[in-house]
């Protein structure tokens, strides 16, 4: 039987938690380098005072994952032992709604598919801030599948 461990990266913070066969470990985030981009008729800032956060946090985000990522997809799918950054692209808007959710990556074995599913399945985000009001922002998410043996 194989062993899959999750490893999923936001907010400049390091913690590793054990769930049954699979784990969590939050780092940091990518971000995009322009402070300002536009999304149809909307600004989209790519840069902003406060980031866009999941609800709860950290925290929030790990329990997020933990509950609603099928993390062995990949191991369905035939994929090999081995280490795979799925880099995810979504805006939140100011609202909080989660639009133009995008990968950047193409392993296959569905990780790219079950990300933005559970993506786009979340809850609305805490919006990004620039001077103090809620703006559309972009979020660059990476989150990681180590598939190991035993």
């Amino acid at each position: 039987m194989q062993k899959i461990v999750l490893l999923s990266f936001i907010l400049f913070f390091i913690t590793k938690i054990s769930f049954a066969q699979t784990f969590a470990t939050i780092d940091s985030i990518g971000k995009h380098n322009d402070s300002v981009a536009k999304a149809g008729d909307e600004v989209v800032f790519t840069k902003v005072d406060k980031e866009a956060e999941f609800p709860g946090g950290i925290n929030g985000w790990r329990q997020y994952l933990e509950k609603n990522l099928r993390a062995n997809v990949p191991i369905k799918k035939g994929a090999p032992n081995g280490t795979y950054t799925v880099i995810v692209d979504f805006i939140v808007s100011k609202d909080g709604t989660i639009s133009e959710t995008k990968t950047e990556t193409k392993f296959g074995f569905g990780m790219e598919e079950e990300v933005i599913r559970v993506i786009k399945k979340g809850p609305k985000w805490i919006p990004g801030r620039q001077n103090g009001k809620p703006v559309n922002s972009y979020r660059r998410q990476p989150i990681t599948f180590l598939i190991s043996p035993n």
